[in-house]
């Protein structure tokens, strides 16, 4: 019920907010609303076109950006405090650069002999697909969900026609 609640309120938010701060202040005050006491992370995310990422977090796992985790105010979770504030952040994303999110699953995945696949071994398979560092959690130890994103900058048409140098424009009416 509560992931409902909030990728609903996310959707709805992100058409009329471009801020990822303010989006997780209105998630936080609908999630102490409707939560009975319980609390999420959560980390909201806008990458523009250019490559400009704003990032805020609410205690969730900061991501990686070509295996190096990227540092992060952290806000409280979701759900704790009426008084919570979320900092945004700005990072960019080049061209062929690779950004990676992971839910606390793959940090937290534990073996047999009870010890956790942990922040290091993560970041050391930071630069690999997502199915790749969700198979190497799971195989290790799965114990929660598991979730894992990765997205990488490509030039596209849109960012061709942008970077035209202006001389390669013709102002020539004649």
């Amino acid at each position: 019920m509560t992931v409902s609640l909030l990728v609903g309120t996310v959707r709805t938010l992100a058409q009329f907010m471009d801020n990822p701060g303010e989006i997780l202040t209105v998630m936080n005050i609908r999630m102490l609303a409707r939560s009975g006491g319980g609390f999420t992370t959560c980390l909201v995310l806008r990458i523009d076109p250019e490559g400009t990422m704003k990032i805020a977090n609410a205690g969730h796992i900061a991501p990686f950006l070509n295996g190096e985790e990227l540092t992060l105010q952290n806000g409280l979770p979701l759900g704790l405090s009426v008084d919570s504030t979320y900092t945004e952040s700005t990072f960019h994303l080049n061209l062929g650069e690779q950004l990676t999110l992971l839910t606390d699953g793959v940090v937290e995945a534990r073996c047999e002999s009870d010890e956790l696949y942990g922040f290091e071994r993560t970041a050391a398979i930071a630069r690999s697909k997502a199915e790749t560092i969700a198979r190497t959690a799971q195989q290790f130890g799965q114990e929660d969900d598991i979730t894992v994103l990765t997205v990488t900058r490509k030039r596209t048409e849109r960012s061709l026609i942008a970077q035209a140098p202006t001389s390669a424009l013709s102002t020539d009416l004649a």
